[in-house]
């Protein structure tokens, strides 16, 4: 599963992509790891204070989601991947899932290829077509013992098609900017509306680069 990404296009091509009216600036961010500040973009329709504004709204959330319904101490879940195929109906996603669909802005994402090893070559993987893609997410908001409130995410992955387990296993699920409105349009749209929109390309639609 992905553990590692990439979001290197400017404020601007990403407010563009994604029809954001505003954006922060940020700097361009070639290794994205877990645990780490990502960028989410959502439909506008959630029950938040800062989602009535018109139109698709960015903000940044904690890359690993932590159920609301988690109340141990220590140390916190690393949920940074939600299988696509389970998520809908697993506890950890499912309210997620219903209520609090997102889209992860990214230029590129990292695979090892060829086998679970990590003496295995490390990949990078983009997509010609779509020079900042979307990968489909999840977000869920986490109140601390504290009272402090921090909101998390996770990235779906989906198994790879059968032509391509030989070289990796599974694939974040990429959503192309003609479904952006139907995975984000929560209240229009439950998870069995948009469970075609979880099924992987194929390895071959992305251009792959072994960078070690």
């Amino acid at each position: 599963m992905p553990g590692r990404f990439a979001l290197t296009a400017t404020p601007e091509t990403v407010a563009r992509c994604f029809g954001l009216q505003r954006i922060d600036d940020f700097p361009p961010r070639p290794a994205i790891l877990p645990t780490q500040p990502i960028m989410v973009v959502l439909g506008g329709r959630e029950e938040r204070a800062e989602a009535f504004a018109d139109g698709p709204a960015a903000q940044l959330v904690r890359w690993g989601l932590i159920p609301g319904w988690f109340k141990a101490s220590g140390r916190l879940p690393a949920m940074f991947n939600a299988p696509a195929e389970t998520a809908a109906g697993n506890p950890a996603f499912r309210g997620a899932m219903r209520h609090r669909r997102c889209l992860v802005p990214a230029t590129a994402f990292y695979r090892r290829t060829g086998g679970k090893s990590r003496t295995e070559p490390l990949s990078r993987f983009t997509l010609e077509d779509l020079p900042v893609f979307a990968m489909a997410g999840l977000m869920e908001p986490y109140m601390a013992a504290d009272g402090s409130e921090i909101d998390t995410a996770a990235i779906l992955t989906a198994h790879a098609l059968a032509s391509d387990v030989g070289q990796v296993d599974r694939l974040p699920v990429i959503v192309r900017p003609a479904d952006f409105g139907r995975w984000l349009d929560c209240r229009g749209n439950g998870p069995g509306d948009v469970a075609d929109l979880l099924r992987p390309l194929a390895a071959a639609d992305f251009t792959v680069e072994t960078i070690s």
